[in-house]
C-alpha cells in the first residue's frame, strides 16, 4: 500500500472517531479538536484564588502530511491553544517529539499521547515569563489576560457541566421519577435537582407554611443550603406569590437587625 493510500485511510479512520471535531483545511492539512477526559478535577490558581473544574475546551492539533509519511517520517504538526501557556505547548510538542515512530500511521496515537500529559493543577502565574521558544506552540496567551482565562475557564466548565446535566435523563429526588434533565431543576447552592412539578409543589408548600428568606431550603435530606430568590421566582412562576415571599423576607430579614427602629408612622 501506497503512503497516500495509507494517509487516506488514516483520515477515515480518524474522521470516524472525531466526526465533526476533524476538519479537513487542504488536500495533506487537517485539523482535530481534542476533547479532554478528565478523570478526575483539575485545580486552577490564579492570584489566591483556588477553582476546581471538571471540563476544559478543547486543543487544537493540526497536521500536515509528507510524501515520505509514513514510510520514512512523521508528519508536521502545530498545537494551538488559547489557555496553556507557551512553555506547556512548548512542552507537549517535545513529548510529541520523542515518541518512537515506527514507519506507521501515528496521528490517534499523538491524540492520546496529549490527552495523557495533562497537569492536574495550574498556577496562573503572571510573574512567569512566556518566552516563545517552539513555533509549532500557538496561542494568545499573555500574563496581562490571564485573569480573562481563568473566569473564561470556571464559566466554560458550569455551562459544559449544565448541557451535560441537560442532556442527559435524570431522576428526581422527590418523586424518582427519570426524565430528561431540561425538564429538571438543579439548585445553585448545593447541586440537587428535582423536576419542577415537584420542586413547585415545594416551594409553594413551604411559603404557606410561613417559611421565607434562608428557612426555604432544599428539600434533600439535611441540605440545610437555602434556596435563592431567583430560583424561587422562576420555580414559583406566579408573581403576586412572589412578592408576599419578597415582603415577607425582607421584613424578617429587617426585625433581625437590632439597629433597626420602626417608624410608627
Amino acid at each position: 500500500m501506497s503512503n497516500q493510500e495509507k494517509q487516506a485511510d488514516e483520515i477515515l479512520v480518524l474522521q470516524s472517531i472525531f466526526d465533526k471535531k476533524l476538519r479537513i483545511i487542504n488536500s495533506n492539512q487537517y485539523e482535530i479538536s481534542i476533547d479532554y477526559d478528565l478523570i478526575q478535577p483539575i485545580q486552577i490558581n490564579f492570584n489566591k484564588q483556588t477553582t476546581q473544574i471538571q471540563h476544559l475546551p478543547p486543543i487544537t492539533l493540526i497536521v500536515q502530511y509528507h510524501d515520505d509519511y509514513p514510510s520514512e517520517e512523521s508528519p508536521s504538526f502545530l498545537l494551538s491553544c488559547f489557555y496553556y501557556s507557551h512553555d506547556q505547548l512548548a512542552k507537549l510538542c517535545r513529548i510529541i517529539d520523542q515518541y518512537p515512530f515506527n514507519q506507521e500511521v501515528c496521528v490517534y496515537d499523538w491524540v492520546d499521547l496529549i490527552k495523557s500529559n495533562l497537569d492536574y493543577q495550574w498556577n496562573f502565574d503572571p510573574e512567569q515569563p512566556n518566552e516563545k521558544t517552539d513555533p509549532r506552540a500557538l496561542n494568545s496567551y499573555s500574563n496581562d489576560s490571564l485573569d480573562k482565562i481563568y473566569e473564561y475557564l470556571i464559566e466554560y466548565n458550569e455551562e459544559y457541566a449544565e448541557k451535560q446535566f441537560e442532556n442527559h435523563l435524570q431522576t428526581c429526588l422527590i418523586c424518582a421519577e427519570t426524565l430528561p434533565g431540561k425538564d429538571c431543576f438543579r439548585l445553585h447552592r448545593c447541586g440537587h435537582f428535582y423536576c419542577r412539578s415537584c420542586l413547585n409543589h415545594y416551594i409553594q408548600s413551604t411559603l404557606n407554611d410561613g417559611k421565607f428568606g434562608e428557612r426555604l431550603v432544599c428539600p434533600e435530606g439535611d441540605c440545610r443550603q437555602a434556596i435563592l430568590p431567583t430560583e424561587v421566582k422562576e420555580i414559583v412562576g406566579d408573581d403576586k406569590l412572589y412578592e408576599r415571599y419578597e415582603r415577607i423576607t425582607l421584613e424578617k430579614g429587617l426585625a433581625m437587625m437590632n439597629d433597626i427602629i420602626w417608624c410608627p408612622r
